[in-house]
Formats: structure tokens, sequence, C-alpha cells
């Protein structure tokens, strides 16, 4: 005899309406026949905003590290580039989006009406949470072994004196739950840096205990706040580390492709076709 159980699950849901935007900001590349072709910054500018008060009755999800930090890091990259004597050959194209914390909902508007065609896009450098911790000795790139990034970022973490690692979280899936998400999905070949686990000074498994730490306690909780206690050390490194990558990119005679084989290559190969020869 066979024997069928069956449970029943009951979702209740509150839809809330609001209005948003992103907030885009470009700058023209030097060279003629290249400034038609950019690099993508992105970082998102939303949080969870008033919510349910937690034990202290703090209701302000403030998202100092998610993603103030990033957009920090973002500001100042793009501070740089305005800067720069000349203009790298490719357009950079600084892009805060929003709604990321309900869905990707504003990289994904961009993907669907990008400002520049896909085929055009050269890279996607995504800031998403920046080291508040201090300085590593390793660098962890989400998507390391998918594009011929990897070889970028390697370059210029050699430079810092850093080895680039996989995703040292991989259970959490996290190239998928955030914004270069969006872009890769349109063929666009994507850096997102994490913060390394290799601490200088510290013992072996000090950061990775300090990571899980403060995502139990603070992540998505009002208590995202800055501290006294913040070390912005890596902050500043891992800014430098994504403008000198950005800055090859948008300077270097091709674009970055995907690996062969990658999930996201046929996108990309469409979307090179769709501009081929315009």
């Amino acid at each position: 005899m066979t024997r069928f159980c069956f449970s029943l699950l009951t979702l209740r849901n509150k839809i809330q309406r609001v209005q948003t935007a992103n907030v885009l900001g470009l700058l023209p590349g030097s060279d003629p026949e290249l400034r038609d072709e950019v690099v993508v910054y992105t970082a998102h500018h939303d949080h969870l905003g008033v919510g349910k008060p937690d034990a202290h009755g703090d209701a302000i999800y403030n998202g100092a590290l998610d993603n103030a930090s990033g957009v920090a890091q973002f500001l100042e990259i793009a501070k740089a580039f305005a800067a720069l004597p000349q203009r790298p050959r490719r357009s950079i194209l600084f892009a805060a989006v929003a709604a990321e914390e309900q869905g990707l909902l504003g990289s994904e508007y961009f993907a669907r009406h990008p400002t520049f065609p896909p085929g055009k896009i050269a890279a996607n450098i995504n800031y998403d949470g920046a080291n508040i911790w201090g300085r590593t000795e390793d660098l962890t790139f989400i998507g390391l072994g998918k594009s011929s990034l990897d070889e970028v970022v390697r370059r210029f973490a050699a430079a810092q004196g850093r080895e680039v690692l996989p995703d040292q979280f991989p259970d959490k899936g996290f190239f998928y739950r955030s914004d270069q998400f969006n872009l890769a999905k349109i063929g666009v070949p994507a850096i997102y840096l994490d913060t390394g686990t290799r601490f200088r000074g510290r013992p072996a498994d000090w950061g990775k205990q300090q990571i899980e730490a403060w995502e139990a306690a603070h992540y998505h909780q009002p208590s995202d706040e800055p501290r006294p206690d913040w070390n912005f050390d890596g902050v500043i490194e891992e800014a430098q580390l994504g403008f000198y990558c950005g800055l090859a990119v948008a300077s270097a005679d091709a674009m970055p492709s995907w690996n062969p084989g990658d999930e996201f290559e046929a996108a990309r190969q469409t979307a090179l076709a769709a501009v081929a020869g315009k």
C-alpha cells in the first residue's frame, strides 16, 4: 500500500508600493572609437527603511555596512576618475541602483533598459559592503573562475601583497544575491569583491569569526550602524583595487570575456552579435 502525506502551507504577504530611482553619472571616454563602450560601477543605495523595532526600540534600518559603505567606496572611485589628467579610453558609468534589498530591482531595471547596449558594456564592478575590520593578506572574488577578469584582479591584488581566493562562503550563493547578477544575465562580465579572511596581525581564524559574528548580530538589522571600532584601512585598500581594475579594463584594447562554457557566455555572444558592424 502506498501512502501519501500532504501538508498545507499558508503564506500571508503584505505589499507596499514606493517610488525610487537609480542615480547614474557618466564620465565619457577619451578614445573616439572606444568611448561608446563603458565600464559600469554599481552600488545599491537602499536598505530596509523603517521597520519593526528591535529590543532597544530602534526601528531605523540604517544599512551602514550594507550598503552605505559600498556607496562611499563607489563615490570615492568616481572622484578618482574625475581627477585623472586624462580620461581612460572607454567611458565610465557610475550607477547607484535602488531596491537591491527588495530583490535586485534597481539593477534589474537598468539591465532591461541599459543606457549602453549590453554588447558595449565592457564590465561591471559591484560594491556591496566594505571591509570594516582592517587590511588582509587575501581577497575574496565572488565569481572567481568565471571570466578573464580573474587576471585583472590578481594583477592588482598582487601589487597590494594579497592572494585572490574564491568565495569563502559558497553555500550562501553570493554571486546571485547582488546587483552584478543582473548585469551578468545580459552578458556583462563582473567583478564583485568581498572581504578576505586572513587579517594582518590577527590569528588565522579571527577574520571568519568577525564576519560570521557581524552577520549573526547586525545583518539586515537596525544595529547596522557605524561603530568606533571600524577599521577603514581595508575600505581604502579595496576601493583602490576596484579603481585600478576599472581603469585597466577601460584602457585595454579588448573587452573582457566569460570563460568558455560559463553559464553567461551565451548571453555575451548574443550581446556582441547585436552590436557587430554598428
